[in-house]
Parts: structure tokens; sequence; C-alpha cells
């Protein structure tokens, strides 16, 4: 999905953020052409980054000033709460803000369609942000915010997904840089983790389209303990994982540069391992395979990783192969491996077989019937439906889907996004039914009454849109949407409020949040929502 689903008003609260995100990312690419980013654009050309690698990912260069950001930002209208609440500025005990990445090169770290969700930050050499005490971190990232979660998001995969989806495999790598410079070089089906871990919703992201992922990581303790548990997650999601150890001290932004593609290509096709062979040569690296108890663990745990194969027939291959590695009897490694999978144990004569087929589940329960929605959400489910795949971005860049009513709404919009992420929007599975009964009853319903307007647009003063214009359809609808959903909030609030001041207690942060949101609701009413995905649809995927 493109945002997490939440219900409520947080929606216009993500949506001033993702503003702020947004304005930030555009702030630090233009200020490469400016003197205060020369530093950072000559480490750019120093480092082989071309002008279009620069654009296709948005890299830029925070300056070195205390405030230089905020001071650009707040004169935009944003308030400091705001920039502070997306983790790109900070209070001073004294009063007031100051930028949180200064002197550093910007990454800015998307959603799979370009939604801005947060940066990393690289220090530029000779950075003077130091003291005789303190030494500023090489790199810091955007902390945990409300739009961003590091768990959930690949760096890269926005401008990597159309390669994965063709290759059928996704690199993992650990840099921005690595990323950066091997797209450059013509290797575009890599991402980075946020972090040095693979997670499952990470993971999940990339099994959307791929069929096996290589884990590229260091060779030093922390990487090889990051592609140990890749491995794990790899395998629960049903993808075939590989590793490839890079020599020591090296990185692939820096291998890439001083052999070429070709050779890091050639690299990777002759270097990868299974996951079988790659945790037995780990484990033989580490000395583990040298006593008769260490042999015994480390083949507990390659049992361990065989198990999570849903595939049979794989999983008996990789028994053959672990016991080969390993160099044990293959019927010894079969009786641990039945007793881990609690079954009884079998003679050693005849030929051996693993069975992993899952068992039966309960069949899921009816889906729920149809529920009402706003004719507004319905307009735009028809628009998206119509116009296909330029039409799921123009609105899905511009509404979060916790916007949509819960239940066939948000489902219908999910189906869209997971057309979209496939870039095969097509009507015929929602009116088939392929997505479930409630969203097929809501697209049905939805497409017989396409472009049907009424009266509300005059009476909330909007701009009634001409028939013939699917776009100012659209803008006009998501419109009343995001003003319906402003007013909940506020009228949320208002009790809150109330109740807060029944109880004698202090209503003041409610009562910044009401007039937050009626500041949302200007901007809502002047059309402001109209630029936030601006970049996004313009950047392209």
């Amino acid at each position: 999905p493109i945002e997490e689903t939440q219900s409520g008003p947080e929606s216009d609260r993500r949506a001033s953020l993702h503003a702020a995100l947004r304005f930030a990312a555009g702030f630090y690419f233009n200020q490469l052409k400016t003197d205060a980013g020369a530093r950072g654009l000559a480490y750019l050309q120093e480092r082989g980054f071309s002008k279009e690698t620069v654009v296709a990912f948005g890299i830029g260069v925070a300056p070195a000033g205390w405030d230089t950001f905020v001071s650009a930002a707040m004169a935009e209208g944003f308030k400091p709460d705001v920039l502070e609440a997306v983790g790109l500025a900070k209070t001073r005990e004294s009063g007031g803000v100051y930028d949180v990445f200064r002197d550093r090169l910007m990454f800015p770290i998307l959603s799979p369609i370009g939604k801005v969700l947060g940066f990393g930050g690289r220090i530029l050499p000779d950075s003077d942000q130091g003291s005789a005490d303190y030494t500023p971190a090489k790199y810091i990232n955007t902390p945990e915010t409300e739009v961003y979660h590091k768990s959930r998001v690949l760096y890269g995969l926005k401008q990597s997904k159309r390669s994965i989806r063709a290759e059928e495999e996704a690199i993992v790598v650990e840099g921005y840089a690595d990323v950066v410079s091997l797209h450059q070089a013509g290797v575009t089906n890599m991402v980075a983790a946020s972090g040095t871990a693979l997670t499952p919703q990470q993971v999940d992201l990339l099994a959307q389209t791929a069929r096996s992922i290589v884990l590229l990581f260091d060779a030093d303790s922390a990487g090889q303990s990051a592609a140990r548990k890749g491995v794990d997650v790899a395998l629960d999601a049903g993808l075939s994982p590989y590793a490839v150890t890079l020599p020591d001290g090296a990185d692939p932004d820096s291998f890439v540069r001083q052999f070429g593609a070709d050779a890091f290509r050639r690299f990777l096709a002759e270097e990868r391992r299974d996951f079988v062979t790659f945790l037995v040569e780990s484990a033989q690296r580490a000395g583990e395979l040298d006593t008769p108890e260490g042999k015994s663990a480390s083949a507990r745990g390659i049992l361990a990783a065989i198990r999570r194969v849903k595939d049979s027939i794989q999983a008996n291959e990789y028994l053959r192969r672990a016991a080969d590695e390993l160099g044990v009897y293959e019927s010894d490694l079969r009786r641990e491996f039945d007793r881990m999978q609690g079954r009884p144990k079998r003679r050693a004569s005849g030929p051996q077989r693993v069975d992993l087929a899952p068992e039966p589940r309960i069949p899921d329960v009816p889906e729920p019937e149809v529920v009402v929605v706003r004719p507004d959400e319905e307009q735009l489910i028809a628009l998206m439906l119509l116009h296909g795949t330029e039409m799921v971005e123009h609105v899905l860049t511009r509404m979060g889907l916790d916007e949509f009513t819960p239940g066939g709404a948000q489902e219908t919009v999910q189906a869209l996004i997971q057309q979209y992420e496939s870039r095969a929007v097509d009507r015929g599975p929602f009116v088939r039914g392929d997505f479930g009964e409630r969203v097929r009853a809501l697209a049905t319903q939805a497409l017989a009454e396409r472009y049907e307007t009424s009266e509300r647009y005059e009476d909330k003063g909007l701009k009634r849109p001409e028939k013939d214009d699917p776009h100012a359809v659209a803008n006009s609808a998501m419109q009343l949407l995001k003003l319906a959903r402003v007013q909940e909030a506020i009228e949320s609030a208002a009790r809150r409020q109330q109740a807060t001041e029944q109880r004698g207690e202090d209503a003041t942060g409610v009562m910044h949040e009401i007039m937050a949101l009626h500041d949302l609701r200007r901007q809502i009413e002047q059309g402001a929502f109209l630029e936030w995905g601006e970049e996004s649809a313009d950047d392209g995927s």
C-alpha cells in the first residue's frame, strides 16, 4: 500500500507533514545551484554522480547554517511544530528552532510512488560542524515519524521497481550511495534497507514483484549478521535468498567505481551463494564447525532455515546440499530435521522425502456487505477505474488511503494501488469480483454513476467541474472529501476540548490542534492540496 491505513482525522495532518517534506526535498535539491551548495555539488561530481543520476534520486545538499532551511520553510508558511514532527528541525532550550541537517549531502527517502517520507544525510568532507569534544556522525537519518517508518521503507525502490519486476530479483545493499552508484552503472534492481537488517515488511514489498533476493552486505560481523537475518525473513516471504560477500574493506560503491559495472555483474554471478552454502561458509569462517558441538549447533541453525522453505521439493534439495556442505550423513540430518518438525522418526533405509506442505487453512468468513460511501469517494474511484494509471497517480499522490471510508472504499483503493504498482490498472478484475464481493459492488455502482455531480459544489462555494474534464472532476471531488474529513476532525477535537475543560484540565493542546485544522481547511479551500502531489506526479516512475 501507498500509506498505512488509519482511521479518523490523521490523514489531514499527514498531508501537512508530507507537504513539508516535499518542500524540503525541493529546497535541498535547489541548494546545489547556489553558492551555499557548491561544496555539495563538487563532492557529487568528485564521486562521479552524473546530473541525470542526481535528478533521478533527487539528491541535494543541506547548507551549513544553523537555521537556513527552517527560515526558508517558515517563510513559506510551514509551522515549526510540523518541521519538528518530520525530523527536519529541533527546538532550542533557549527558544526557537534550528536545522537538524547541516552541511550534508541529502538523500530523499521515497515511497514506491514517490512521496517524500524522510531523508538520509551524509556529512560533507572537511565539514566544520565538529569541535574539540564533538565529532558529527557520518550519516544521520530521519527518525521514526508519523509518516516515516523505516521498517516499512526501502531506499531506491521508487527508482528500481521496474527493473526488479523485469528481472524478478532484487539486490539489497546497506548504503544510499551504493544504490545510487550502481543505478548509474546500469545495475538498477538495487535497494537499501533503512538500517542494517531487513524487516518482514520490507521484504513483503519486494515479494510483490521479485522471486529471489540477493543480500549484498559488508564482510564485517554486523553485515554478516544482517545477511543471516535477511535469509530468514526472505524465506518467510516465499523468496529464494542468495548472499554475496564483497572482499574485506570493499563496498558496492567503491567496487563499481574501481572495477566497473561489468566486473560487478560478473562478481555477483560467480560469488552468489544459496542460503545453505552461505550459512555453512559463514559458520566455517567463524570456526563454528571445528568442534562436534559447534557443527551440531550450526546444523540445527541451517535446518531451522530450511524449515521456512515452503516448497517441499526445494526443501528436500536443500537438505541434501546441507549434508554435503556440512560433511554429515544425510540420514542423520533428516532424522534431526524430522525431530525439529515434531514428526515420528523414520527408518534410514529407502528413499527419504521431506513433505512441507502447509496444513489446510480454515476458509475465511464471508465478506461483509457493501458499506455506504461518500459520493466524492465513489466519484474518485470511478475516475481511477476509468482512466487508469495516470489518474491513480494524480489522485493518490494527493490523497491518503485513510481519507477514504474504512471498508469497501479503502479495499477498492488498496486494490488500485496494487495494480498501479504492477503497472496494470484494469477495471476488469473489479467488476468480475476478483477482489471480493464488496469491492465488486462498489466498483460497479461507481462506474454506473461516473461523473454525476451534485449541488454540494455550489453550496460550499466551490467551482462545479465540467463533465468532460476528468482532472477537474477529480480535483473538486478531492477538495470536497478533504473538507469533509477536516470538518470531522474539527468536530472531534471540539468534543475533546469540551470534555477536557469539563474535567478541569488544561485544553491548550487541543485548542492548538483546532487552530491548525482550521488553517488546514483554509489551505484546502484555496486548492493548496493540488500542489502536494506535483513532485510525485512529475517525477514519474
